[in-house]
């Protein structure tokens, strides 16, 4: 039994997931109590209390330990940023703010967002408004770096994120009660008005005071947060900008050029799971983090190969370019190829792209083929351009 309890402190699951994975001569009950032992003995206590007055709990396992170590050694390398645009920051920021609104439920396409933020136009109707205020948000968050996360600062996010968007003027926390519904109607009851700035105050003491993992610190401020939720409105809104400037106050500057509100779209389900999992499970809060943390780890690291791959694209165009050989539509095709449109290509593919002559294109593919851009093959009778990953 120690041997599966030891798989099971390293992937963190549910009583209910546990069942279904256990050898048929030992049941749940038998080993869900030695489970729990394992877990309480292993836990790190931290100073923020539930609604039951018990403090929240967590155990930092193998696996989360690789996740933060992998977003850590990710996060804080330099050497792709420096070649990375100002426009794939601002798209960054887009993205976030679209998408931190669309988890909210609102409705606006990318495009639109983009238009709006970057002629300054005036917010059309509710989704238009938030994605705005939420761009807010995110270059107030940039402008703050640099100074403590304090009550005010959580005040003034809430405050831009809710302009003109919701029925209340932030001013400060709430002082009436507030309830999360979902299709089912109540779905969690959140802690009294009377208790919000006491609750607050232990959220901001441990956002200055822990010596806890940076990634850890994030996840874990982001779940209380919620569970607090101070505001009547903006909470999930608020939380994730406050997660996402605590990444970048510690250095982790890849952050700034993905949207981490994507990442929670597109595992929303995920998301509200781990969460109603930690309030089920005696206040652990190893649910969420384990789910955060691979989220974030995962995403990392597909996003470094996307953005290598960027950095990697614009050094052989600058290449291409600097020789002066290459006119308007070869350079067009050759960014088009260097972005994976397609891996190969024939002439006649080429000549339907670009809507020129056979011979015209395969002078273009010829001369690609001489600046090392391409190499050229035979299939049977056919010739076909490969694009050549390395110089």
């Amino acid at each position: 039994m120690e041997s599966l309890v030891q798989q099971f402190m390293d992937r963190y699951l549910s009583r209910e997931e546990i069942a279904y994975r256990l050898p048929v001569s030992i049941p749940i009950s038998q080993f869900w109590p030695v489970m729990e032992e394992a877990r309480k003995k292993s836990a790190i206590s931290l100073p923020l209390k539930a609604q039951n007055g018990l403090s929240f709990w967590f155990v930092i396992n193998k696996t989360i330990e690789a996740q933060c170590d992998a977003v850590a050694e990710i996060a804080r390398r330099s050497f792709v940023f420096d070649e990375l645009s100002e426009q794939i920051m601002e798209e960054a920021t887009i993205d976030e703010a679209v998408w931190s609104s669309v988890i909210e439920g609102a409705f606006t396409s990318k495009a639109d967002a983009a238009r709006i933020i970057r002629q300054d136009k005036t917010p059309t109707n509710k989704s238009e408004q938030m994605v705005k205020n939420n761009y807010q948000a995110l270059l107030y968050v940039l402008d703050h770096l640099d100074v403590p996360i304090t009550a005010q600062t959580l005040i003034d996010i809430a405050r831009i994120v809710t302009h003109e968007a919701s029925d209340e003027t932030v001013e400060g926390f709430r002082t009436i009660p507030v309830y999360v519904t979902g299709r089912e109607g109540v779905v969690y009851t959140p802690p009294e008005a009377a208790a919000v700035p006491a609750m607050m105050d232990d959220l901001i003491a441990f956002i200055a005071e822990s010596e806890l993992h940076p990634l850890l610190k994030a996840c874990i401020a982001h779940f209380y947060y919620v569970y607090v939720h101070p505001f009547t409105d903006g909470n999930g809104r608020t939380a994730r900008a406050l997660s996402y400037m605590m990444l970048l106050r510690t250095g982790y500057d890849f952050f700034r050029y993905f949207s981490i509100s994507g990442l929670i779209a597109e595992e929303r389900s995920r998301y509200y799971k781990s969460m109603r999992q930690v309030e089920t499970s005696g206040n652990d809060m190893t649910y969420f983090i384990d789910y955060y943390s691979a989220m974030l780890s995962r995403s990392v690291d597909r996003m470094k190969e996307h953005l290598l791959g960027h950095v990697l694209t614009e050094k052989r165009m600058k290449t291409l370019e600097a020789t002066g050989r290459l006119n308007g539509r070869q350079i067009k095709g050759a960014r088009w190829l260097l972005e994976g449109k397609p891996e190969q290509i024939t002439v006649d593919a080429w000549k339907k792209k670009f809507k020129t002559a056979t011979e015209t294109a395969r002078q273009d593919l010829l001369l690609l083929c001489e600046e090392g851009l391409l190499e050229r093959k035979l299939e049977g009778r056919k010739a076909v351009f490969t694009i050549r990953r390395k110089d």
